[in-house]
């Protein structure tokens, strides 16, 4: 009875102990699960505040820029306290306010804090105290306050009659700081910019917060905030978005099998094991999700610029013994399959350009898309002495085949940009760095180049930037003149028009080619303001020359300027210039860089009165049917073409051809470099109604025009061109 006893006890014992082991581990295990999931629900919801905190900050810091760059500025001091100064801010400030993407409130408030202007979404605003509900003292009295690094500018977020803005002001000052100036009796330049839903959606999918909203509650339960202040620390509405909580969702995925595990005490143990395993796995699984969806490219399943950037530094850290090159391919010609046939398509052959590479590239290459047409190759050798060279043509093959989508055949290419790093200690964003210069040379020599990193490449983005700033500066200081070359009617040789060129010479270095400061500008977003002074002065100064016409260029790049022919039509009403008597010049760059938006530009000009005319034909990509689509309304001959009747034999077949395919589609032609009387004789002969060149006279200034073609006194023989003696043909 006693070893019954015994053995009872011993099973007794032996089952509580079990259960109490069970129990306890289920314990620690649970607690260690919850943990988990709290750790990642944590983890997830510091990451999304930190993302809100600093969206609030890059927007504080974007409109500071804004407001410094417009107040912190000689031109703006000077022109402020002018007579015409209402005249200039508005021109300036106010008119942007309609559709400017940094702001939509524009206001130069007076000392005795009277606006001297106010626009908001491009109309004057009455009352500008009533709009900010009479918040907008505090923030115009930070702005007066000393600030002589002017890294302090008040910008913070208010209220308005139309919601929560981001609002920023400055004392509008020179930009060397005068210790001695008296900020109070100083205009304030203010800027604001309403945070509408279209604004918080940027925000949203740029710093990737799902569900982002601007609330005036800090919201519900389950919902995350970041407090939106006014310059006071006063929260006036606070950005609110939706939990993720990735650690929870896991959780209840599993929670099915760890219920089911509690059926048994027998199979607890196992249970608890099995589910810990499942959670662990299902938290591993999310966190390969996530870290996936992170560093990879939704469309194409490559790795995306993050992703890029982590395996480049994965491989520099390895110091290979070889080199580690980065190619960066840029498709040409993709923007055209979009306009052309729509983004579906153009995702299509994104998905097949990414097949391609991932195909017929070295297996061991790492292949990213970096954003929009972008791509990025890094691939290794086995020496410094292995031409890199190879990954690129072989790049430059899978792009330049043609694909087939849907039925259509469609032909690209591509731009190429190399570094290569060793052993020298480059990081990965350096060598991004170098590849995007190699890139930015490839683009600039045409389609289809393939461009190695050099120390030279640094030089010329340093002379570039700085070309660009003396540009920049010699714009605002009216260092760009506009000279006039006359057009001469081949039959009568008497002037029947002028052409209208910028010149610019620098205090610094001297006379500038314009295809090089043109070249600049177009780069530097320029391009509009330099066109629009040239015509200016153009139509000003023709308006005193009666019965000729005026022939102006204007960049491909300007015909993408939506309010171009407004602009136009505004700038000759200015000065009371016919539109009939103007030719805008444009070249045949047009007809492969946004085609259809360049014909609606050149329609709206025509609808004016205004003609078109082909600059430089013959050194380019115009086709017979181009040329019927766009129907110019004259063709201008290339020097080139020119200059060949005198080189080579078959020059002048050439010419006469050119001529006669403009005869038959009815196109008057101008024939531009005539240096000598052969040349203008033959051009004649060959077809061309007007003459341009240096036989006839060099760009002149407009007092020079006005003296020998329009003065009381002068002859006859001079209106018949330079060379004035000389005799029609």
């Amino acid at each position: 009875m006693s070893g019954l006893r015994a053995r009872l006890f011993a099973v007794v014992a032996t089952a509580l102990i079990i259960f109490t082991t069970l129990g306890v581990l289920a314990y620690l295990v649970s607690g260690a699960f919850g943990s988990m999931i709290l750790s990642a629900d944590r983890m997830d919801d510091t990451r999304a505040l930190s993302a809100a905190k600093a969206a609030l900050r890059a927007l504080q810091k974007q409109l500071a820029g804004t407001v410094r760059d417009n107040a912190i500025w000689d031109d703006a001091y000077r022109k402020i306290m002018s007579p015409e100064a209402v005249d200039w801010a508005t021109e300036t400030w106010a008119s942007t306010t309609a559709d400017y993407p940094l702001y939509d409130t524009a206001m130069v408030i007076n000392p005795d804090g009277k606006p001297l202007l106010a626009y908001h979404l491009g109309t004057a605003l009455a009352d500008p105290d009533d709009f900010y509900l009479g918040q907008l003292k505090d923030v115009l009295q930070a702005a007066r306050r000393p600030d002589p690094t002017h890294e302090h500018l008040p910008v913070a977020f208010i209220n308005t009659r139309e919601g929560v803005a981001l609002v920023g002001a400055a004392a509008i000052q020179p930009s060397a700081t005068d210790p001695k100036m008296n900020l109070a009796q100083l205009k304030v330049l203010v800027f604001s910019k309403q945070i509408t839903p279209a604004v918080v959606s940027e925000v949203s999918h740029t710093f990737n917060i799902d569900g982002l909203a601007l609330e005036s509650s800090a919201g519900t339960e389950g919902t995350l905030h970041a407090d939106v202040d006014d310059i006071g620390g006063r929260e006036i509405a606070h950005l609110t978005w939706p939990a993720v909580k990735p650690g929870t969702a896991s959780y209840l995925r599993v929670r099915p099998v760890v219920v089911g595990a509690g059926v048994a005490l027998i199979l607890l143990l196992i249970a608890i094991a099995a589910a810990g395993a499942a959670a662990f796995k299902a938290v591993r699984r999310e966190e390969r999700a996530s870290d996936h969806k992170a560093h990879h490219d939704a469309l194409t399943g490559l790795l995306n610029r993050a992703g890029c950037l982590q395996q480049l530094r994965r491989v520099l850290s390895r110091k290979p013994d070889g080199l580690t090159s980065l190619h960066i391919l840029d498709l040409d010609g993709f923007k055209a399959v979009n306009d052309t046939w729509g983004h579906p398509v153009g995702d299509e052959l994104i998905q097949e350009v990414a097949s391609r590479l991932v195909d017929r590239l070295p297996s061991d290459a790492l292949i990213a898309r970096l954003g929009g047409d972008e791509f990025a190759i890094i691939s290794q050798t086995a020496s410094f002495q292995l031409p890199s060279g190879s990954v690129p043509e072989r790049i430059q093959q899978v792009v330049s085949t043609p694909f087939t989508l849907g039925g259509r055949v469609i032909e690209i290419g591509g731009s190429v940009g190399t570094a290569a790093g060793g052993n020298e200690g480059i990081d990965a964003a350096e060598l991004l760095r170098r590849a995007d210069l190699a890139l930015y040379r490839a683009k600039d020599q045409g389609r289809g180049i393939s461009v190695e990193y050099e120390p030279s490449l640094d030089d010329e983005a340093r002379r570039s930037a700085a070309l660009e700033q003396e540009l920049r500066t010699g714009l605002s200081r009216g260092e760009i003149r506009t000279v006039f070359q006359p057009l001469i009617d081949a039959s009568t040789r008497e002037v029947c028009g002028v052409e209208a060129l910028a010149r610019w010479t620098s205090p610094s270095r001297g006379n500038v080619s314009p295809e090089v400061f043109i070249r600049v500008a177009e780069k530097a977003g320029l391009i509009d303001q330099l066109g629009f002074e040239i015509l200016k002065t153009a139509a000003r100064e023709a308006a005193q020359w009666p019965d000729i016409g005026v022939s102006v260029n204007i960049s491909p790049l300007q015909l993408r300027n939506p309010y171009l022919a407004l602009q136009v039509q505004s700038i000759l009403a200015e000065a009371n210039f016919d539109p009939g008597r103007l030719t805008i010049e444009v070249t045949e760059g047009v007809l492969i860089s946004n085609p259809e938006q360049a014909k609606r530009a050149m329609q709206a000009l025509r609808n004016l009165g205004i003609k078109i005319a082909l600059d430089d034909f013959g050194c380019g990509y115009a086709s017979i049917g181009a040329l019927r689509e766009f129907g110019f309304d004259r063709m201008k001959i290339d020097r080139s073409l020119i200059l060949a009747v005198d080189r080579d034999a078959s020059g002048g077949a050439v010419l006469q051809a050119t001529i006669a395919l403009a005869s038959a589609l009815n196109l008057p032609v101008t024939a531009e470099g005539i240096e000598t009387e052969h040349q203008a004789a033959i051009v004649k002969l060959s077809g061309c109604d007007e003459l341009q060149g240096y036989l006839f006279g060099k760009p002149v200034t407009a007092k020079e025009i006005t003296a020998l073609y329009f003065a009381p006194n002068s002859s006859a023989a001079v209106r018949e061109g330079a060379r004035y003696a000389a005799q029609p043909i």
